[in-house]
């Protein structure tokens, strides 16, 4: 199970969902506000990041009215189903003797929020970067994070069965169709090189971080690129999230997880690769 702390702050783990309540508790019925409600853009303290953050959702918020707040002002308001919340938070498994990374989350304010940050509702979240000496490759994805994050949350809101959606890949079957691109030290240290000379030739292995993001930050027209989030040290059970990114479009392709161990490192996996190149036959 994920445990989740507020930067710099409390304990909080992804809310579970009781569908024992009458319909008018029921997830979608809690969601329908949120393009009427206020998000506030909970600032971290780290000016970088919270740089990157206000000119990204400055630039990017687009379903509902924003504003910044600091975290005192969030602990001071987040009982309030007025408002709705996006905060950066630390992942951390159980065998974790630290957080190992951090994560956006979208949260609606309420009751019981002032016990625990479980207590709020989860609207969605999504892995941001390693919460320890992390590349800094984020502040250019943030964006396309934000886009992906607003338009899933959309969906949440259309019926009760998409309210209780995973996020996902929604467009895999499209990369038949892409350029995509890898940063090498994306892929596990376990990728067999035979798997690497199969790949077709709009599949490509960058070693330059920079080829890759100046594909990503250029917009370059029907690009994926890869990114993934694991702890810059991981330990047997930590979390790997990797994802490929559309470059003009800021949709999310591929977006899939695994448990790290001594035989699947971080990054994206043989069996990715393979899978990766069947949709592309």
């Amino acid at each position: 199970m994920l445990l989740v702390t507020l930067m710099l702050t409390a304990l909080m783990s992804f809310p579970s969902v009781s569908f024992a309540q009458a319909q008018i508790y029921t997830r979608k019925e809690k969601l329908k506000d949120l393009t009427a409600k206020t998000v506030k853009v909970v600032l971290t303290g780290d000016e970088v990041l919270d740089e990157s953050l206000k000119q990204s959702v400055t630039a990017s918020w687009t379903i509902s009215p924003f504003e910044f707040c600091s975290n005192e002002e969030f602990q001071k308001i987040k009982t309030d189903n007025k408002f709705y919340f996006l905060l950066v938070v630390k992942g951390q498994q159980r065998k974790e003797s630290e957080p190992g990374i951090d994560l956006l989350t979208l949260v609606k304010g309420g009751e019981g929020a002032d016990k625990s940050i479980n207590d709020m509702l989860e609207v969605v979240t999504f892995p941001l970067r390693s919460a320890v000496d992390p590349s800094g490759r984020e502040f250019i994805f943030i964006p396309a994070f934000l886009t992906i994050m607003q338009e899933h949350a959309m969906e949440l809101t259309k019926s009760e069965v998409k309210a209780y959606t995973p996020l996902g890949g929604n467009d895999t079957k499209k990369l038949r169709m892409k350029q995509i691109y890898f940063f090498k030290e994306d892929l596990s240290p376990q990728v067999q090189d035979k798997t690497l000379e199969s790949l077709d030739d709009d599949t490509f292995v960058k070693e330059d971080e920079e080829d890759v993001d100046d594909i990503f930050e250029k917009g370059t027209f029907n690009a994926v690129v890869s990114y993934i989030v694991a702890p810059t040290e991981p330990v047997d059970g930590s979390v790997c999230y990797k994802m490929l990114i559309g470059a003009d479009n800021h949709k999310l392709y591929w977006y899939k997880k695994h448990r790290i161990s001594p035989r699947q490192g971080a990054g994206f996996l043989d069996s990715d690769l393979k899978a990766i190149k069947l949709i592309r036959k």
